[in-house]
């Protein structure tokens, strides 16, 4: 079914709660996309494939593979896996390669809350890890995606046990990201093998219900393809 989809986001682009407004076609259009102030507007097309990356990518096993990650640091894995979609521009670490990607690329964000206990002299620490994926179509139109970049952030500590939080999570990262790897292949297995002229992402789950609907971009991000 080819339908326009109207996001209206409530909270910035690609963040927070939005509504949404799916509108039916009789007959098939061409897929294009505007941005307007905080209105999304993405006229979608009978051939889109959808690959609602949320449930994907945070499963129940992800979820313990993380959490095992987290005890391994002396940390413990304290909300849901969230997946969401960041223009490059606003990645943390951009500003150390700039040039990395385009300014209109959106990464895939997949973050998580930790919470760490410390010694009574020090103050316990809440903090978020976020793992960056990059999803692109190749040479040959085909979905390609790897683990672009890591970083997390924490409040707490106190000055004498910071240090070691941060040099615990830092020992954590590179392992945390060997488990997306295979989750996020997975995740986009099946596109593998077409050919596309298009990708894009869409806020929440990529629906195409008609009629109106609130979801909450910060939650989960689709992935929509258009085979070539």
């Amino acid at each position: 079914m080819s339908v326009t989809s109207q996001y209206i986001f409530l909270q910035g682009l690609f963040n927070g709660l939005f509504d949404g407004i799916n509108t039916p076609h009789n007959t098939d259009q061409t897929f294009s996309e505007t941005l307007n102030g905080p209105i999304f507007t993405v006229h979608r097309p009978n051939a889109e494939i959808i690959v609602d990356l949320g449930p994907q990518i945070a499963t129940n096993a992800t979820t313990g593979l993380v959490a095992t990650q987290l005890v391994n640091a002396g940390a413990s894995l304290t909300s849901t896996i969230r997946v969401q979609g960041v223009f490059w521009p606003l990645v943390p670490y951009f500003f150390q390669h700039p040039a990395a990607h385009k300014l209109t690329d959106m990464l895939v964000r997949v973050d998580f809350d930790f919470h760490i206990e410390t010694p009574w002299y020090c103050s316990d620490a809440d903090g978020t890890i976020s793992v960056y994926l990059f999803l692109f179509l190749d040479s040959q139109h085909h979905l390609q995606g790897h683990v672009d970049g890591t970083w997390f952030a924490f409040d707490g500590g106190g000055p004498f046990c910071a240090g070691k939080i941060s040099d615990g999570l830092k020992a954590a990262l590179p392992n945390v990201s060997k488990q997306v790897k295979p989750i996020l292949a997975q995740a986009i297995a099946q596109a593998s093998g077409i050919s596309f002229k298009n990708l894009y992402f869409l806020p929440g789950n990529g629906t195409k219900t008609s009629g109106v609907f609130l979801q909450n971009a910060s939650n989960d991000l689709a992935l929509g393809l258009i085979p070539a």
